[in-house]
């Protein structure tokens, strides 16, 4: 079967340390995720310092839904299948969630939302709900998207594939529009991060990172994705037209914080699952037709 991307590849990569001299930080506030956007959680928040996304500007970008309320993001990544954080997920019955796709707008005034029903949701077997690590899942959809330029799914990097520092991504979601505003925007949001050193990002944190993390943001803080975003795309444009997916909108403390930037699962380490979740999952429903399996190709065509 073919995959987003390019084929399955199997780079790994090892925890970073910094020396010793640089222990005498002061220790970081507890981790925080990025909670979703549900009663009984204090409200979220969403891409601070962010602009309105024109249609099919983020195609691959998905609103997760509970009677009607939007708790989370998540990101197309085939026709049958979307990607988020596992964090969003806790207690929620797969059967509850409707996913919208193919609109910038929660309030329908662009009438263009497509409506799917969630068939099952898979965490990471390894999710650790406390330092929030292997912070994904996948979402099994009830029926097939029908891809078009509102509608289309994000890369999948190859497991090698580096996103160097300093790399502008796009981060996109509905939180609200700064850190204990309740103020929620009826347009999608988006904005340009940077993505930061991996050494420089674990010291800022007191050493909290795995090799499942990725920071973007600034150091002086500004622009950051927070809580309502939740599970959705740092999206980074590898070739002109063709993003990739980095990360998955995690954790951090407060929004847009200086010296806070936001922490985002790392695609590229958590890729083999992915692909091999899918793959057994299209054996076991299907297994003459890869209908489950068909992540299309990710070119844009706008």
């Amino acid at each position: 079967p073919s995959f987003a991307g390019a084929p399955c590849g199997t780079g790994r990569g090892s925890k970073v340390s910094l020396e010793p001299s640089l222990l005498q930080a002061e220790p970081a506030p507890a981790l925080s995720a990025r909670p979703p956007r549900r009663p009984g959680f204090s409200k979220p928040t969403k891409i601070v310092g962010g602009t309105d996304a024109s249609r099919g500007e983020i195609p691959w970008q998905v609103s997760l839904q509970e009677d009607s309320r939007h708790f989370c993001g998540a990101t197309i990544i085939g026709d049958h299948w979307l990607l988020s954080a596992a964090h969003c997920f806790n207690e929620t019955n797969p059967e509850e969630i409707e996913a919208y796709v193919g609109t910038t707008s929660l309030n329908g005034t662009d009438g263009n939302a497509v409506k799917v029903n969630v068939l099952r949701v898979i965490e990471h077997p390894l999710f650790n709900p406390i330092i929030l690590d292997f912070d994904v899942a996948l979402l099994e959809l009830a029926r097939p998207l029908v891809f078009n330029k509102y509608i289309q799914p994000v890369c999948l990097p190859l497991a090698v594939q580096k996103f160097p520092v300093g790399k502008k991504c796009i981060i996109s979601g509905w939180g609200d529009l700064q850190e204990g505003n309740v103020t929620e925007p009826e347009v999608l949001q988006k904005a340009s991060v940077g993505i930061i050193d991996q050494n420089t990002c674990n010291f800022l944190y007191n050493f909290s990172l795995t090799d499942r993390m990725i920071c973007a943001g600034f150091l002086e803080g500004k622009i950051d994705s927070c809580q309502g975003d939740s599970g959705g795309p740092l999206a980074c444009e590898v070739t002109p037209g063709v993003f990739y997916l980095a990360g998955i909108v995690s954790w951090g403390i407060g929004c847009a914080q200086a010296m806070r930037p936001g922490v985002y699962s790392r695609i590229t380490k958590l890729r083999d699952w992915i692909v091999d979740t899918i793959s057994q999952s299209s054996v076991s429903i299907s297994p003459n037709i890869h209908l489950s399996l068909n992540l299309a190709p990710c070119v844009r065509t706008l």
